[in-house]
């Protein structure tokens, strides 16, 4: 039997996507950390380290515009918002498939390509199957 679902408020849905955010932006910075105490050892480290660095502060304004937004303003959406994750999650996630490219190709484009599906997926199931309880997806 499908349960019905009780909304999350907008201040414990903040709460779950800045941890979310915040591990990300963690693991982003302690990476830029191992590439540039490992940069002699990488061929293209100035890459990855732009990349990565060039990201976090959009991953950081991300949390705080996501509060902002949605707990203080009680909004769903903000363009200022999809901005910061679009500067903070692109760069960064190309600087890891650069990174993962040094090593193996393959892995890299896999990489890439798995990030892209996913993202598409999880995108599809949270706008397709919103407000419908009897949906499949």
């Amino acid at each position: 039997m499908n349960k019905p679902t009780v909304p999350m408020s907008l201040k414990e849905d903040h709460e779950r996507w800045s941890q979310v955010c915040g591990a990300y932006t963690a693991f982003v910075a302690a990476l830029l950390i191992a590439t540039i105490a490992k940069s002699n050892e990488y061929p293209r480290a100035y890459i990855v380290i732009a990349l990565l660095a060039s990201s976090l502060p959009s991953l950081v304004a991300l949390v705080f515009l996501d509060y902002h937004v949605r707990v203080v303003q009680a909004r769903r959406k903000s363009a200022f918002r999809g901005l910061a994750a679009g500067l903070g999650f692109l760069p960064s996630l190309l600087g890891i498939a650069t990174l993962i490219g040094h090593f193996s190709l393959i892995g890299g484009v896999l990489f890439l390509l798995l990030t892209v599906f996913w993202s598409l997926s999880i995108f599809g199931v949270a706008v397709g199957a919103s407000g419908d309880p009897d949906s499949t997806i």
